[in-house]
């Protein structure tokens, strides 16, 4: 719900508190919404299914992609930052294991960034910085 509200703020569809923890964001935190927006919980992977019974829905890209929604067919996308970006992490004891280093070199590749950028799948997917 909270990265809903979020996207709903920089629409302009909402207003939230001042200086409140993006990660604690919640209806409560709600100072303004013109719209009368009603707002119902559910379950992440349900959002695509929800759309039959709503106007529309925050649907994470994961569920929307595995649902057959393109990402850029959304109304808003949302503005990854930090701390909503995913991010890879090994146990610091594996960090220097070939595997590791193996991960890295395959998802920095020229390759790997070429697939990505050519695959529709992939349209609307926030790209990491070292993206060419």
């Amino acid at each position: 719900m909270l990265r809903a509200l979020n996207i709903l703020k920089e629409v302009g569809w909402i207003t939230l508190k001042d200086n409140i923890d993006p990660l604690q964001t919640s209806v409560n935190d709600i100072t303004s919404n013109p719209h009368h927006l009603q707002f119902v919980a559910t379950d992440p992977a349900q959002g695509p299914r929800a759309l039959e019974d709503v106007d529309f829905a925050a649907i994470q890209g994961n569920f929307a992609v595995s649902n057959g929604m393109k990402l850029t067919s959304a109304l808003q996308l949302e503005n990854m930052t930090d701390p909503f970006t995913n991010v890879v992490a090994v146990d610091s004891k594996n960090k220097d294991k070939p595997f590791v280093k193996d991960i890295i070199e395959g998802y920095h590749s020229a390759e790997f960034q070429k697939y990505i950028q050519s695959n529709p799948a992939y349209e609307g997917y926030k790209l990491p910085s070292y993206f060419k």
